[in-house]
């Protein structure tokens, strides 16, 4: 996670969604990553530059529908940002696996790039104020972006 892939990726990437499903597809499924071509717009509008798309196939066998809107998405950069110091996390972890329970930023080591992947803890995804600003005023569905002060970050 984080880095280009060095071999091309066979596509469309096919990628079965769960029948638990609900007929209203979300702009984003997170375990590939899946973004909706919706959303990947919406990060262009706010300046995100570093994410390599490819195209993907979302197969929903209970409908018998697939969706061809999804790009699989990998956001290349990994950022070693968090102030450890002003952090709190379990012991026993290290990058980029650690889990946190509090996480502090040093805003001044995230290269200014507008969505990135922490390098401490490579699940995490972490975006400027302009992408939660545009991601909220696009009211995507399945999407929220939340504050690092919001105990259901963690």
């Amino acid at each position: 996670m984080g880095i280009r892939y060095p071999d091309p990726v066979q596509e469309p990437i096919p990628c079965y969604l769960d029948p638990r499903s609900g007929p209203v597809m979300p702009d984003l499924i997170i375990d590939v990553p899946l973004f909706s071509q919706r959303l990947i717009e919406v990060l262009k509008g706010a300046g995100v530059r570093n994410l390599d798309l490819y195209d993907a196939e979302v197969i929903d066998r209970e409908r018998e529908k697939t969706y061809s809107h999804y790009k699989a998405v990998n956001i290349v950069g990994l950022v070693s940002c968090a102030d450890l110091p002003r952090s709190e996390y379990l012991p026993g972890y290290k990058p980029p696996l650690m889990k946190f329970t509090k996480l502090r930023v040093d805003e001044s080591r995230t290269l200014g790039l507008p969505l990135f992947r922490l390098a401490e803890d490579s699940l995490v995804i972490l975006v400027s104020e302009a992408v939660k600003q545009a991601v909220e005023a696009a009211k995507l569905v399945g999407v929220r972006v939340v504050s690092l002060e919001d105990p259901s970050a963690y």
